[in-house]
């Protein structure tokens, strides 16, 4: 689940600091003594393919999509037990930001990884690749046709087995890009600062460190703190090499150990310190799964609960006396509705503000026009709340309720009606 986001230059290593953290965790992962939790799937996922190539940066519409495919793919492969390194630049802070926010949403930790490489460095890489890239094509286009050879001919001048040549730069492997995307990436990049919340924990690895703190990292995306047996401590790795005194003495105490305990031992311990737990916040968490029959139920149920008015109405054509109009102090119009336990309540003063005594004629308490403008206030306010939801898990309006609340509502606007 951890999520591992990396950032750099163009041209700076991030694919060979990506790979080399997946090496580095699988073989930290078998190295630690054996729990029952199962080990952490380890996913690359990569910026470019043969879909989207470098030059994706040249134009927005080309650089959106392929930043749509990464998310996709950065989404699909959070799980519980597995570590995503999200290999590329990252440059933009907003992107950076929709990348925690999808952590955050998944429950898991996360952290960033820069890498920190000189702007001359990433040129001179580049322009590498470059000339890399010149001399293949050159070759391929004057290579000339080879001639029938006779195979038995071309065995016996040729050595057996030979190796083919490898290439040990490991820089230059991959594709360049133009020197004007270029200079125009590198003036682009934003970079990671800890005062933004999503960029923490951030983690700078110099272009001259062999190896990233695989240890600090561990601990910051899962929790579990990395100890080694101070017996079998190495040389001091502080800011000031030892002397040679000192190296004899740790060589002659070293060569003293027998083999099973000079063996390197690496022990898991639980986190001590106080790591914040991850809780989504309103902004990140998703919107809880609702009924796709709410907007009917409330639909059917006002409608149910205006056709009892309507009916009491059309039967009750005005109040039984006209003590209503001329007291106010008279109690109200009690209308029972089967479906809930609340009645509709028409409070006296209401009665006497309105200038007929006919509930449902023309300028009436119970008009059918203004019960429907009523039941259309009220469903176009839940509307939004019944079809979407609200994150964190905020409640919301089930089936049985929708007649009650509807019910209340109507009281209130009863009780406040005073121009018809």
């Amino acid at each position: 689940m951890p999520l591992i986001l990396l950032t750099g230059y163009p041209c700076s290593g991030l694919t060979y600091r990506a790979r080399q953290l997946a090496t580095l965790f699988e073989s930290l992962q078998s190295s630690l003594p054996a729990t029952s939790k199962s080990r952490y799937k380890i996913h690359i996922v990569t910026s470019h393919d043969e879909a989207h190539p470098r030059t994706v940066y040249d134009n927005a519409k080309s650089e959106k999509q392929a930043r749509a495919v990464v998310y996709a793919r950065v989404k699909r492969l959070l799980g519980r037990d597995s570590i995503v390194i999200v290999d590329g630049m990252n440059y933009i802070k907003g992107w950076r930001y929709q990348i925690w926010c999808e952590s955050k949403e998944a429950r898991t930790t996360s952290c960033v990884v820069h890498v920190g490489t000189p702007i001359d460095q990433c040129i001179s890489t580049n322009e590498a690749r470059l000339k890399r890239k010149r001399e293949m094509s050159e070759t391929c286009t004057q290579q000339p046709e080879p001639a029938s050879v006779d195979p038995d001919v071309k065995n016996m001048n040729e050595p057996e087995d030979e190796p083919a040549p490898k290439n040990t730069d490991i820089e230059t492997d991959e594709e360049p890009y133009p020197p004007e995307l270029l200079t125009n990436l590198i003036y682009r990049y934003e970079e990671p600062s800890t005062a933004s919340r999503w960029d923490k924990p951030l983690f700078t690895v110099p272009r001259d460190d062999t190896t990233p703190p695989v240890e600090d990292i561990w601990f910051a995306i899962t929790g579990q703190q990395i100890t080694k047996d101070e017996n079998q401590a190495g040389p001091s790795s502080g800011l000031f090499a030892p002397t040679d005194a000192e190296q004899d003495e740790a060589n002659s105490t070293a060569g003293a150990l027998s083999t099973a305990t000079a063996a390197k031992k690496i022990f898991l311990q639980q986190p001590t310190s106080t790591r914040p737990k991850i809780v989504p916040h309103q902004a990140t968490a998703a919107p809880p799964k609702t009924d796709p029959t709410a907007l009917y139920v409330i639909e059917k149920t006002t409608s149910e609960i205006i056709s009892t008015i309507r009916k009491y109405s059309l039967e009750h054509r005005s109040p039984s006396s006209s003590t209503y109009l001329a007291n106010p102090q008279a109690p109200g119009i009690t209308i029972p509705i089967p479906s809930t336990q609340t009645s509709i309540y028409i409070p006296p003063s209401t009665l006497a503000s309105a200038p007929t005594d006919d509930l449902a004629g023309a300028g009436g308490v119970l008009t059918l026009p203004r019960l429907q403008r009523l039941r259309r206030q009220w469903v176009g306010m839940n509307r939004a709340f019944a079809g979407h939801g609200h994150g964190m898990g905020q409640g919301k309006l089930n089936g049985e309720e929708v007649g009650e609340a509807f019910v209340r509502f109507l009281n209130a606007e009863f009780e406040g009606m005073t121009e018809f």
